[in-house]
This record gives C-alpha cells, structure tokens and sequence, in this order.
C-alpha cells in the first residue's frame, strides 16, 4: 500500500502542480491581455483623436479653399467690372464722337445743297415760303423758326398742300 499511496501522493502532487501552474500561466496571461487590451484603448483613443484633428485640419483647408476661391473670383469679376465699364465708357465716347461727325455732315450738307433762307423770294407770302423750304427738305421746326409760325400751323398748312 506504501507504493500505492505514494504514487497517489505523486498524482496529487503532480494534480495540485498542474493547478498551481494553471493558476500562474492564467494570471499571467491575464495580466498580458489587460495590457493588450490597454494598448488597444490607447489605440483607440489616438485613432479618435487623429480623426477629430483630421476633420477639423479638413474643414479649415475647405474653408480655406472656398475663402481662397472667393478672393479669386471677386478679383476677376472686378477686374470684368472694369473692362466692362472701360468698354461701356470707350464706346459712350464713340457714338458722341459719331454724333458730332454726323451732325457737321448734315450741317455741311445743308450749307452746301440747300440754299439759304436768304436766297429764297421774299415777295412771296408765308405759305408758298413754306412749300418752298419743306420741297427743299428743310424740317416743320425749321420752317416754323424762319416764317415766324406755330409748327402746328406749318404741319397743317403741308398736310392740306399736299391733299390738293
């Protein structure tokens, strides 16, 4: 019985061992896993952090970007304002310039192709006067500064002239 009782000695030693180690080799791990998962929150916690800081540097660069946009655009639509009323005021003094050329033609053509109001008869009356200049292509105002007349008088006279 001494052999049977000291092998089952022996197993309890060795039972009670493997427990013992168990027990240790569990502890230990125990211990790496709480480190790991430490590791893992610190990880966590940067990777929260980094995304935080990226959405704000990217929200700033947009705003960057749209500000930067925005100063472009207005530059080129005030240097567009400018060019436009550069345009607009060139032109404005084109069609001045054209207006006067214009008128010093008319005036010139009526010096030289009409006769003066000198030249045509005055033993005539006022009405053949009127024929006269409105036949020679003097305007109803014209006509009526010269024969001394309302223009409404000068238009009715012509419109029954030319009825009959």
């Amino acid at each position: 019985m001494s052999i049977t009782i000291a092998i089952f000695i022996g197993f309890a030693f060795a039972i009670i061992f493997l427990f013992i180690y168990i027990f240790i080799s569990s502890k230990s791990i125990d211990r790496k896993f709480q480190r790991i998962g430490m590791a893992l929150e610190e990880m966590n916690e940067e990777i929260y952090q980094l995304e935080k800081k990226q959405k704000k540097i990217s929200k700033d660069f947009e705003l960057n970007i749209e500000k930067i946009i925005s100063e472009k655009m207005d530059d080129v639509l005030e240097n567009l304002i400018n060019t436009i009323k550069d345009y607009q005021h060139k032109s404005e003094n084109e069609i001045r310039s054209l207006y006067n050329k214009i008128e010093k033609i008319e005036s010139n053509v009526k010096l030289n192709t009409l006769p003066h109001f000198e030249t045509i008869s005055t033993k005539k009356d006022d009405k053949n006067k009127i024929k006269e200049l409105f036949e020679i292509g003097y305007s109803v105002e014209e006509i009526a500064k010269e024969v001394n007349m309302p223009v409404g008088e000068v238009q009715l006279y012509l419109k029954f002239q030319n009825k009959t």
